[in-house]
């Protein structure tokens, strides 16, 4: 056990737990979208930054382990302008097509934005196009909406254990892929519909039925 304090709360904890661990337990918000307990961490979102006192830089939350007399803060106006940039970032390519996205009223993009997104946009080119993926009956796929939080690869490869799905090409090029063209062959390959924090897959039956 290790004493540490998030936000001046002082707490004793295991020192196998991340930062992004004790935040749960002792409800202290940290925004994620890579990040999933029954997932391996990946560390490649960048939103869940805080501050410790004694580091330099920012740390992520869902990587970095607790040490002894850790001092953490989640709110301070360093980490707030740092989750903003991350947002701005992410929401480069993003469409802004909440009205008609499935995903729209409970998509973790869209609730962090609120929270903690610029009230401006200050990018005037052209967003990207990329091509949607056929993954069979189930997966409705909008790729522009992707933001790279390799919940889908990680899920087909350490849960289901198929090993098709991928990161291709990297920059601006960067995009969730198959290696080679073939369905998602798993019977549990629905599941990667609920990891998802945004709506790149949506449920292709429950396309346009409904709101949530």
């Amino acid at each position: 056990m290790v004493n540490m304090s998030i936000n001046d709360r002082e707490m004793e904890v295991y020192n196998t737990y991340t930062i992004l661990q004790v935040s749960v337990v002792y409800n202290e918000e940290v925004p994620r979208f890579c990040f999933h307990e029954q997932l391996s961490i990946a560390g490649n979102c960048r939103i869940c930054l805080i501050e410790e006192m004694k580091s330099l830089k920012l740390l992520i939350a869902c990587a970095t382990n607790v040490v002894s007399d850790m001092a953490i803060f989640t709110e301070t106006n360093k980490v707030l302008k740092a989750r903003e940039a991350v947002l701005e970032f992410l929401l480069i390519n993003h469409p802004l097509d909440c009205p008609i996205c499935d995903q729209g009223g409970e998509c973790d993009l869209q609730d962090i934005t609120n929270l903690y997104g610029a009230d401006i946009g200050r990018f005037y080119e052209y967003k990207r196009f990329v091509l949607n993926k056929n993954c069979g009956v189930f997966i409705k796929t909008l790729m522009n909406r992707c933001i790279h939080c390799t919940r889908c690869v990680r899920f087909a490869i350490d849960i289901a254990g198929i090993d098709i799905l991928g990161v291709v090409s990297r920059g601006n090029l960067m995009e969730i892929g198959f290696y080679i063209d073939v369905l998602i062959n798993s019977e549990i390959s629905g599941n990667i519909i609920d990891l998802c924090p945004v709506g790149a897959l949506t449920a292709k039956p429950y396309a346009f039925v409904s709101r949530s």
